[in-house]
């Protein structure tokens, strides 16, 4: 009995054409490199969600390039990471394209139509995917831009490898494609309990004792949980999140939530409570980010804080309307500008001396240098780097805050989630 060979529409009784020797060359390379990126994303993805760590995807001064992919909800399916299942299938492609160089066993019987499937799968996700971050995402993520590089790949790679036809005997299609499907369950499968075993083996490390004081805040009788997230002014995707919190303040309040939101511009803004040389991470780099330095984020941080001061109550009404000076020409923050955001929040606040003289006074100056000293702090703890919006939702019993439980969220959509579980304190 002879080994099975590929039959080619070049009439090739032995051996492989060259066409389809090199297509599954470049599906085989180009599977490895899906392999290596597609593990990276969940390295990723479980940082930010179970460690509290948002380092990993630096875009030099433009801060974390991956923040907003791995903070929407297009970054899990079903729960997992899509970087799980874009593992389960590029080790399939893989198993198939070794089979067409093999050239023998069940898997050469259906290597051809299923990389041709598995390719064109890969492709229309990756369109989807790339189309929604492009036009809702302020910046793309590199990572993902290589994975649906390495799926097109292997999409052109799958064509070049269409028509090739094993000899093989009856029956042994069937059994190839049942192998396909086993190893993308046992790849997928494995894969998604290593992660959920150790999403519950590990927690973030605990946040400093002492919160710094609740400036910005919407409040609840008898609160159960408390939501602390820290936005920068300068941020779109905290722009976004915090006007989504705000949308759904009614099911927070349902659930007992309090919000609590604290500034973190990222940039150094007063040498006198924090200076540049604490502003860095656990290995001595800046915290700073181009963005923020350049539109005079910490002005806008501390305009939000003086406009709950001079006007008790509407302070978080004051920060949405500072967020939509991002809509402006840079520098986004100039004092004028934010004299007449707030003047239309509250007129009180609107062109005069009171506004200035908070702003300039050392009383919000040293606010505002805590609630960021208190996010660094956290990150050094961690070893990270700092990512906004942050939050952290914390339980609340008998009126203390139980900082050791609290759980991190990087969007307002996990928030809702976590406050809202069946489980939640």
């Amino acid at each position: 009995m002879t080994a099975p060979t590929i039959a080619t529409p070049q009439g090739l009784a032995q051996g492989l054409a060259p066409r389809i020797r090199a297509g599954a060359w470049l599906t085989l390379v180009s599977g490895l490199v899906g392999l290596g990126v597609s593990t990276w994303l969940v390295r990723l993805k479980f940082g930010a969600d179970h460690l509290c760590d948002a380092s990993g995807c630096p875009g030099g001064e433009d801060g974390p390039a991956c923040a907003e992919a791995l903070a929407s909800g297009w970054s899990q399916l079903l729960g997992l990471p899509l970087g799980v299942w874009s593992i389960g299938h590029v080790v399939t492609t893989m198993f198939l394209a070794a089979a067409v160089l093999r050239r023998r066993g069940p898997l050469a019987e259906v290597a051809a139509p299923g990389l041709l499937g598995l390719g064109a799968l890969g492709v229309a996700v990756s369109l989807l995917l790339g189309l929604y971050a492009y036009t809702q995402f302020a910046h793309m993520c590199p990572f993902c831009v290589a994975l649906y590089a390495t799926l097109t790949a292997a999409f052109v790679g799958a064509l070049l490898v269409r028509g090739a036809a094993p000899i093989c005997p009856e029956g042994q299609a069937r059994v190839g494609a049942a192998r396909a499907v086993l190893i993308w369950a046992v790849v997928t499968g494995g894969t998604a309990l290593a992660y959920q075993l150790a999403a519950r083996s590990v927690t973030c490390p605990p946040p400093p004792p002492d919160p710094p004081p609740v400036t910005l805040a919407a409040t609840v009788d008898a609160p159960r949980v408390a939501v602390m997230l820290f936005v920068d002014p300068t941020c779109p995707l905290c722009r976004r999140e915090l006007h989504f919190l705000q949308q759904s303040l009614p099911r927070l309040r349902a659930h007992g939530a309090e919000l609590w939101v604290y500034m973190f511009p990222r940039a150094n803004c007063d040498e006198r409570f924090l200076p540049s040389h604490e502003f860095v991470d656990a290995e001595g780099k800046p915290q700073t980010h181009g963005e923020a330095r350049s539109n005079n984020a910490c002005l806008g941080a501390l305009a939000a804080l003086c406009a709950e001061r001079l006007a008790p109550g509407r302070g978080l009404d004051g920060l949405a309307a500072l967020f939509d000076l991002q809509d402006t020409e840079a520098p986004r923050f100039t004092t004028d500008k934010v004299e007449r955001a707030l003047a239309e929040v509250a007129p009180a606040l609107g062109p005069g001396d009171k506004l200035r003289t908070c702003i300039d006074g050392e009383d919000a100056s040293a606010t505002l240098a805590a609630q960021q000293r208190y996010l660094l702090a956290w990150v050094k703890a961690r070893g990270g780097r700092v990512g906004v919006p942050q939050a952290f939702v914390v339980p609340i019993v008998d009126g203390q805050l139980h900082l050791d439980e609290a759980m991190p969220a990087t969007s307002a959509g996990k928030i809702l989630k976590l406050v809202e579980a069946p489980g939640a304190k």
